[in-house]
């Protein structure tokens, strides 16, 4: 009786070692590859936050034969994840910019100015299953110490000064193509992108009374067609203000050229060298890193 327990209770040992941790056979060399460097799309929650120095952030928008540029860094970039939709993440920006403004109307119009105690704030929808950008809505608020104005005096004068920027993407499209692997390659959809800018001030309203020429506010909308973008990604040791990690490098071409990083422990870009460009229409240069996070 004894000799059959102890034979049934080795059976029992043998079936179930394939299970025991540290005892199971070991992986293939292409399950290892797949396990260490395939990543998805991650899960923010509430309250996750990532706060960047944005050290050249410069827009070019020309529209109707208006050119509307600023050239400029920001401090203290932070994004937060403040709310959701059923298939969208709500995320909060702000921080402070400083920079130079330029407004040429066309018409002879030409307000030219540095920024002061100016404020950037805003929100966008990021799609939850690719991180894709649906819209964003921008907001700059502030002093602008006009160097060239409407009034064509050597004198800088201080104009309040409120910016809204809108961008609409009629198909979303993510920049960082989940799931990740070193060496992936790929095409980006294509889309159409409308944006919109608008400028106000307390002072133009009232100058409006006296000037005719002088319009209350300054508005202007195009609409761009951004095509397909192929993109590389290779993994990456990077060192940031936050520290260092293991990251994608995705490269890109064509209407975007430069590289972003994101690091799958940050949930988010780390670092970004990388400019929009549409010849005579619409450019993006961002140039920034990450400083801080709460993310898991």
């Amino acid at each position: 009786m004894k000799k059959q327990m102890y034979l049934v209770w080795c059976t029992i040992i043998i079936i179930l070692l394939p299970n025991v941790p540290g005892l199971l056979p070991p992986k293939t060399l292409e399950e290892i590859k797949n396990v260490s460097l395939n990543e998805d799309v991650p899960i923010w929650k509430i309250n996750n936050s990532w706060n960047y120095n944005i050290n050249r952030f410069q827009l070019n928008f020309s529209a109707s034969n208006a050119l509307i540029s600023l050239d400029s860094s920001i401090d203290n970039l932070t994004i937060k994840l403040i709310g959701y939709t059923e298939s969208s993440y709500i995320l909060d920006l702000s921080g402070r910019i400083n920079g130079s403004f330029r407004y040429e109307s066309g018409e002879g119009m030409v307000l030219k100015g540095n920024l002061l105690f100016t404020k950037i704030s805003g929100n966008t929808n990021i799609r939850k299953n690719d991180l894709a950008n649906e819209k964003i809505h921008i907001f700059i608020k502030g002093i602008v110490v006009l160097t060239i104005h409407i009034l064509q005096i050597p004198i800088p004068i201080p104009l309040p000064l409120t910016i809204t920027i809108n961008v609409n993407q009629s198909s979303p499209r993510s920049y960082i193509d989940f799931p990740l692997h070193d060496g992936k390659q790929g095409l980006i959809n294509e889309t159409t992108l409308t944006a919109n800018i608008k400028i106000e001030s307390i002072v133009l309203q009232i100058l409006t009374y006296f000037i005719n020429e002088i319009p209350p506010f300054i508005f202007h909308q195009e609409t761009f067609n951004i095509p397909m973008l192929n993109y590389s990604m290779e993994k990456q040791n990077i060192s940031v203000i936050a520290g260092i990690f293991d990251s994608y490098e995705v490269r890109f071409n064509w209407d975007i050229f430069g590289s972003i990083y994101y690091a799958p422990s940050v949930g988010n870009i780390v670092k970004a060298e990388a400019v929009i460009d549409i010849p005579e229409k619409f450019m993006v240069l961002l140039i920034g890193e990450l400083k801080s996070y709460i993310y898991q």
